[in-house]
């Protein structure tokens, strides 16, 4: 077993990406720019990032013994993330259609659910209890009683938190990181700025939220409200680029940059991942990180 920084935790799936100029009418065939098969999740996409930024991570979910689940293992590999805890069973791995628009800078998904999730193997928990860090999704975060982690152990625990979190307790995480919208659906009542402090009175936990084509924000006990802008690059697709933006964070952070800085090295990299249709392939190096840094004003 190999002893990693970080473990990610969740979603994996195998998706079919198309790119059109403009989505069909119905029942009309349209001619499609491209057509790519990539892995997708939250989780998955993190890890790939942590990977690229020079961080050594695994990922555990389930995924299955289908050619899917071959593929994806394969591309891990080639990624050099860490599969000794992903869970193999018979169900049909998760994926997904996606149809992303140019006219409307938008995308169409048609998913078929992650399997239920295998009870996490002991070579996942042995890796979980190496870690430095594990970083949750949505359907990760159900995993930590299984995985034998809770906040104040030897790892700490970070939280992609896009979906259905408005009552989740916050204090269970050392990070908690839902995009702006999921943040004000949790505080009706505040603007972003009193959100986030909102957050942090209640759990003295790292808060970091997403704000798309804008930037980022966060809040800690030593830097108060911040914030960091977005940056401009040619877009082919958005998709990904919050998971892509979690697992940059998280390098940035175990790299002990400011929390301001690694915002900001953040915000780079979910845009320059944006050159890909797909969530992964154009997501930099460091050396192509800091290159790309170098030349900002």
């Amino acid at each position: 077993m190999s002893v990693t920084t970080v473990i990610c935790a969740g979603v994996i799936t195998m998706d079919t990406i198309a790119l059109v100029d403009r989505y069909p009418a119905e029942d009309e065939r349209i001619r499609a720019e491209q057509i790519i098969r990539a892995i997708g999740g939250p989780a998955a996409v993190s890890a790939i990032a942590l990977a690229r930024l020079g961080i050594s991570v695994g990922v555990i979910g389930t995924i299955g013994e289908d050619n899917d689940g071959k593929e994806i293992l394969a591309h891990f590999k080639r990624e050099g993330v860490n599969t000794e805890g992903i869970s193999i069973t018979t169900a049909p791995t998760a994926g997904s259609v996606i149809v992303a628009s140019k006219e409307h800078s938008a995308r169409a998904i048609s998913t078929r659910q992650p399997p239920v999730q295998a009870t996490p193997s002991p070579i996942a928990k042995a890796l979980v209890a190496a870690a430095d860090w594990v970083h949750v999704d949505h359907v990760g975060i159900n995993l930590l009683p299984a995985l034998n982690i809770k906040r104040g152990g030897n790892a700490k625990i970070s939280f992609d938190a896009g979906y259905e979190v408005t009552g989740f307790d916050v204090s269970q995480v050392d990070l908690f990181a839902p995009n702006d919208k999921s943040l004000l659906s949790r505080n009706p009542n505040l603007e972003i700025a009193a959100a986030l402090k909102h957050e942090f009175e209640l759990s003295n936990s790292l808060i970091v939220a997403t704000e798309g084509g804008k930037g980022s924000v966060a809040y800690s006990a030593e830097t108060g409200f911040i914030s960091a802008p977005s940056f401009k690059v040619e877009i082919v697709s958005t998709l990904g680029a919050g998971d892509v933006f979690h697992g940059a964070l998280l390098a940035q952070l175990i790299e002990k940059h400011p929390l301001n800085i690694a915002l900001l090295r953040a915000n780079a990299v979910a845009a320059l991942s944006c050159r890909g249709l797909d969530g992964s392939s154009a997501i930099p190096t460091t050396a192509e990180l800091n290159s790309f840094m170098s030349g900002v004003k």
